[in-house]
């Protein structure tokens, strides 16, 4: 993975907790909870494939027998949804390393196995201290870089429609990429790195722009009078941008995987020449006929496909063929890449053959590789 985890120094990670967690008084070095107390930061990152805890950081609950613990005597049993699942499994989690410096316990997981977003509650458990032990329960603070960066913005605000937005340093005259999710990726700054790798400090470095990310719930995504409702308030909010001054509207720029590539299509489909660039991912295409029959309006859009060869979910011939029918009506500005089962493991799809949706996120390999990035902002 490109983005590798900075672990966070013990002293950092203290004041994180300490000052994130609520009810935990004081912030001196040797600090412990009482019972009942938020005593736990939990650090996350978002991986390629998704959203895991990198630290657990805990203060202990009362007065700890020892500072002196091992990895080996924490264990972690809980419980976790899925994608599309109203139902959740049992899991279980070891820890790597365990260091306890300034009273703080700084907990790093081996190999977690689990989307931490789709956690729902927790137990870990001390064998040699119980002051040790924690519970979900315990979570005060939940710290994810980069997604924390991004402003929610809700209907229930009087917003038209749910979506995240990021704000680059500098706000007049900038570029915009908006980001599309897939089907019941609601969570659609974790899940993925479709949203975030174009907040990343480095990307913003080389690529300053602001990123909205809509949220749309499945109901109104599957419904086609749904998707447009979102489409036009998106565009509402754009052209409002634009006449800000915030967002230059010769450099809008679009991007999504399944639903979201499909909504890529459809959006630049209703508002031919808005998008300047597009980058459609595994499209679910077969849901929508209107994006296939209405292709003609986009044959001038620079638009780049990508899918895998054995995408169980959206076959290729998705995307092969709305690229050739693009190419027959003049287009010269739309290409596609195609991506082996190779390649796909290569970046983390998992080849099990229980893992039906794995060969579906081409997102795997394309957010690892800058020049779909360097092409959107040439």
């Amino acid at each position: 993975m490109r983005h590798l985890y900075k672990k966070l120094s013990v002293a950092l990670a203290a004041l994180l907790l300490l000052s994130a967690c609520e009810g935990v008084s004081g912030g001196a070095a040797g600090s412990s909870a009482s019972e009942g107390e938020k005593r736990v930061a939990v650090y996350t990152t978002v991986r390629t494939t998704g959203q895991y805890p990198e630290q657990f950081v805990v203060l202990p609950n009362g007065s700890p027998k020892s500072d002196k613990v091992s990895a080996e005597v924490f264990h972690m049993k809980g419980n976790a949804g899925g994608w599309g699942s109203g139902s959740t499994h049992d899991f279980t989690a070891e820890f790597e390393s365990a260091k306890v410096e300034d009273g703080t316990l700084t907990l790093v997981p081996k190999d977690f196995p689990e989307k931490y977003f789709y956690v729902t509650d927790f137990e870990v458990t001390c064998d040699s201290d119980p002051a040790y032990s924690f519970t979900s329960d315990d979570v005060g603070k939940t710290i994810t870089p980069v997604a924390d960066d991004f402003e929610t913005v809700l209907r229930e605000d009087g917003s038209e429609f749910d979506y995240h937005i990021f704000t680059p340093e500098k706000t007049e005259g900038m570029p915009l990429v908006v980001v599309f999710h897939g089907f019941g990726d609601t969570s659609n700054l974790l899940t993925y790195r479709t949203a975030v790798e174009w907040a990343e400090p480095e990307n913003q470095a080389k690529r300053p722009c602001y990123v909205i990310a809509p949220v749309i719930g499945d109901e109104e995504y599957y419904e086609t009078s749904g998707r447009d409702r979102v489409f036009e308030a998106l565009k509402a909010l754009i052209d409002k941008m634009v006449s800000e001054g915030k967002v230059d509207g010769e450099r809008i720029y679009m991007m999504g995987n399944s639903f979201g590539g499909m909504s890529t299509i459809e959006f630049a489909e209703k508002y031919p020449g808005y998008v300047k660039k597009a980058l459609a991912l595994c499209p679910a295409l077969t849901y929508s006929p209107r994006a296939v029959s209405s292709l003609d309006k986009i044959k001038d859009l620079s638009i780049w496909f990508a899918h895998a060869k054995n995408d169980q979910t959206i076959p290729v011939s998705a995307s092969e063929d709305a690229v050739k029918k693009l190419k027959d009506l003049g287009s010269d500005k739309v290409k596609l890449t195609v991506y082996t089962d190779e390649e796909m493991n290569a970046k983390g799809a998992d080849p099990a053959p229980d893992a039906t949706y794995s060969y579906h996120h081409v997102e795997l390999a394309v957010m690892e590789d800058d020049a779909y990035m360097e092409w959107m902002f040439e």
